[in-house]
């Protein structure tokens, strides 16, 4: 036998040897992992996009994050049951095969595979495109979203990023774009997500580039659960795990729990938290909160809850308002202005002293109400306010509970 054969006979025995490696994970899963690793990849030569100054506002945003963090952390775990981790040697393999693969190869082949995509609760996340569609502010001395602003339209909530806070922004897309890409049914908050934040242009609002989020989501029920890649950076600082937590509070209400692990589907361990077990609790649409004023960097004012500050009863949120207890945001409510809040058939906010709204800027006058209703709106109630000088404002008739807003700070989407 040559030397040549006998070297082959030999790695021809040496492969016979060698252990059966199997990969139990489905096509989806596999297409989930090689997608992660493409996009991780892409967006590190991009740089870390959620690298911000917090300059004065450290102090501020550290407190924001501990509360916050604590508050979703350890008081609102619920059980749920996480996915074994898969074959170490079937991820090494895969991970090995990936990387000897062009992207450009990975990438075709993945949305061959995910056309044939069965799965309704699964969703990819991918790199941010061209808009297609604008958003335009509300013309209106109110910026909040009613029910009669929404002609047949659809609303996504969604949080736009500055300095590690969330400013949340209710989106109104036309009825028409709805039929389009999601013919004969109705979207959830993910799908909405899924579809239109990839092209969400904030810097043109004057915010930070922050969505789509790293890694990809998976909806099972009412849970939602995140797979994040092992450099996902939400956990490095408190300026970039409160915003996280926050914004997704904000955009996925439907959702009552939220489960953060691996890419593998293992428990993800958290900086300075600790490995997280189990799932957190979202709050839906019963925020529990108070709103105040932020004004922006782009000089643009906005209606915000303070988000670590949560209140059992709407009385204690709605006296709340007159406190920001920093410099960030400030209360709607002139300083002179005092009130209390009384029990009737409902809820009454009654000024000590007639309020005369055409003493205010209009636009203060409009804030005003707007956040009595936002704040009587995250408890899921309405209220009245009480001793006005005027009867109506603005279309609101103020001898009656005030309309229930759907969201703040409207926008309308506008396709290209």
């Amino acid at each position: 036998m040559s030397e040549k054969k006998t070297e082959d006979h030999e790695l021809d025995e040496l492969l016979k040897s060698m252990p059966r490696f199997t990969d139990e994970r489905s096509k989806d899963e596999i297409y989930q992992q090689i997608k992660s690793v493409i996009d991780t990849q892409e967006k590190m030569e991009k740089g870390n996009r959620l690298g911000v100054s917090l300059n004065k506002w450290m102090p501020f945003v550290i407190s924001v994050a501990s509360v916050l963090i604590l508050t979703v952390l350890v008081s609102s775990f619920v059980n749920n049951n996480e996915r074994s981790s898969h074959d170490k040697a079937a991820e090494s393999s895969m991970a090995q095969d990936s990387a000897s693969m062009k992207s450009s190869e990975v990438t075709e082949e993945a949305v061959e595979e995910a056309e044939g995509i069965s799965n309704d609760n699964m969703t990819v996340m991918s790199e941010k495109v061209a808009a297609t569609f604008e958003l335009v502010p509300f013309d209106s001395p109110f910026t909040s979203v009613y029910e009669n602003d929404l002609n047949g339209g659809t609303v996504f909530h969604f949080s736009l990023l500055e300095n590690a806070l969330s400013v949340p922004i209710t989106i109104v897309i036309p009825k028409e774009q709805i039929e389009y890409n999601f013919p004969n049914r109705i979207p959830n908050s993910l799908e909405l997500y899924e579809r239109y934040a990839f092209e969400m242009d904030e810097t043109s609002l004057g915010f930070q580039d922050y969505h789509p989020y790293k890694g990809y989501f998976l909806a099972e029920g009412n849970m939602l659960k995140h797979y994040l890649p092992a450099d996902h950076g939400y956990d490095t600082t408190p300026g970039t795990a409160a915003p996280y937590f926050s914004s997704i509070d904000e955009i996925f209400a439907d959702f009552d729990s939220l489960a953060i692990v691996k890419e593998d589907g293992s428990p993800i361990e958290w900086d300075q938290v600790g490995t997280l077990d189990d799932a957190v609790a979202l709050n839906g649409k019963e925020k529990k909160v108070s709103y105040f004023a932020y004004k922006a960097f782009n000089e643009e004012t906005y209606l915000t809850p303070n988000f670590n500050k949560k209140f059992a009863t709407l009385t204690e949120a709605l006296m709340d308002m007159k406190n920001p207890e920093n410099d960030i945001y400030a209360s709607v409510i002139p300083n002179d202005v005092t009130y209390t809040v009384e029990e009737d058939s409902g809820l009454v906010v009654h000024f000590d002293e007639p309020l005369n709204l055409e003493l205010l800027d209009a636009r203060e006058a409009s804030r005003l109400i707007e956040a009595f209703s936002l704040t009587a709106a995250s408890f899921n109630q309405s209220i009245q306010l009480d001793n006005m000088i005027q009867d109506n404002w603005n279309g609101i008739d103020l001898t009656s509970p005030l309309p229930v807003p759907i969201g703040p700070n409207g926008f309308a989407m506008q396709t290209n």
